[in-house]
């Protein structure tokens, strides 16, 4: 249940971990879709153990989501981008600015810090059960974390 109550308006975003074996779900809640991909980002820094985190990176990344997925489909194709960036790039975006193009496209700046080692605790965000569902007065989603 939100700490909000469950019929209350949103006006910050937040979420919760669902620990369950092998995977993590995350529940979010935001006033708009494009504060939940900002706080799926919070959420997903927020598993970075703060030993692994290194200098901050002045530069901003441009990401782009487009084509026949839904929002429930670039949410996770945002965390997958997420597990790529820290796992790959060793690079954990902190600071996000978000343009929905009417549904039809997803378009993320982003900035972030460097990471001292690849954070690989996340294997994938999947779909199976993921959803994000238009509230009164703001926007839930969930995702599955394979861990």
């Amino acid at each position: 249940m939100s700490r909000n109550g469950p019929s209350a308006s949103l006006t910050r975003a937040d979420h919760e971990f669902v620990d369950h074996t092998s995977e993590v779900i995350l529940r979010l809640r935001a006033p708009s879709y494009p504060e939940l991909i900002g706080e799926a980002t919070s959420a997903f820094a927020e598993l970075v153990p703060p030993h692994k985190i290194g200098r901050p990176s002045d530069e901003w990344r441009e990401f782009r989501f487009d084509g026949p997925t839904d929002r429930v489909g670039r949410l996770v194709d945002w965390l997958n981008e997420l597990v790529y960036l820290c796992d790959v790039d060793q690079w954990l975006p902190v600071e996000v600015e978000v343009d929905d193009v009417a549904g039809a496209e997803l378009h993320i700046r982003a900035r972030g810090v460097d990471l001292d080692e690849p954070f690989v605790l996340v294997k994938a965000a999947t779909l199976q059960n993921a959803f994000v569902h238009e509230r009164a007065g703001g926007v839930e989603g969930e995702v599955t974390l394979d861990v």
